[in-house]
């Protein structure tokens, strides 16, 4: 049962990859800068922005 669902994960994992590497690129640059944007609002608004790593504005859009 569990390979089963670690299957279906993993296809929709894939399926979801390969829409997102053929998205335009001003869509990606955008989204890219939504996310810079919330990761250095609110609570982190006193974030230097050239600071921030990805991983840490990830986590922060993770808990939004």
């Amino acid at each position: 049962m569990i390979a089963l669902k670690y299957r279906i994960n993993r296809l929709l994992e894939k399926m979801l990859l390969a829409i997102v590497w053929h998205l335009p690129k001003k869509l990606v640059y955008w989204c890219a800068i939504r996310l810079m944007a919330h990761a250095t609002a609110g609570q982190y608004s006193s974030q230097i922005v050239s600071e921030l790593n990805v991983m840490d504005a990830l986590k922060r859009w993770e808990t939004a």
